[in-house]
């Protein structure tokens, strides 16, 4: 038995883990930062090891990784089962849990595809705008039979040339802004339901 872990040993010595996957272990690292540093250990040396095993095996860091969920995945799949095992769940945490997810839920149900769908149509105005310019513009250069049923109206006046092209411009420069603070909000909300909810699994374990 201790010739076996000797050799093991050794043949650990001479592999080397490879920058993916050190990387994947980091990321890994990072979304196990809510779970008790002792915990987060014991699982990040079990990876590395099973990573050690493998490689020894004779498989490549990138059938390793094919083989492998994503670190968010997986970090989420330890973080869970160490929820389900604890035995220190609270009445307080159970009704603190209890409420994250109902109001979670509306704003999955509710708040975000409104922000999504709000964000894409910004970005389709500014796209329709900058367009809307351009043809302002050629038309006041240009004669062209299509674009004279086309007119590019602001408060009450036709714009054409370059004034049709500077406000198309500015409009999609605003819209396109809009769009994108839109897109960080729902960004920036999915990222507090996903920190929140690990910081009760936190507070739990």
């Amino acid at each position: 038995m201790k010739d076996e872990e000797k050799r093991s040993d050794i043949d650990m010595k001479d592999v080397e883990i490879s920058n993916d996957l050190e990387k994947y272990l980091t990321h890994v690292d990072r979304y196990l930062r809510y779970l008790p540093v002792s915990e987060k250990t014991d699982i990040l040396s079990e990876l590395k090891s099973s990573f050690y095993e493998r490689l020894i095996s004779g498989q490549s860091s990138e059938e390793i990784l094919a083989k492998m969920p994503s670190a968010k995945d997986l970090a989420g799949n330890y973080i869970d089962d160490t929820f389900v095992k604890t035995n220190k769940l609270s009445i307080k945490t159970l009704c603190k849990y209890i409420l994250f997810f109902s109001y979670s839920s509306l704003i999955w149900l509710a708040v975000i595809p409104t922000l999504f769908t709000l964000a894409i149509g910004l970005f389709l105005s500014g796209i329709l705008c900058f367009v809307a310019g351009i043809m302002g513009l050629l038309k006041g250069f240009i004669n062209i039979s299509f674009l004279d049923k086309i007119k590019f109206i602001f408060v009450y006046y036709e714009l054409k040339g370059i004034s049709a092209l500077i406000v198309g411009i500015l409009f999609a420069i605003v819209f396109a802004t809009l769009g994108i603070l839109t897109w960080r909000g729902t960004v920036a909300i999915i990222r507090y339901l996903q920190n929140k909810k690990l910081s009760i699994y936190n507070k739990s374990i």
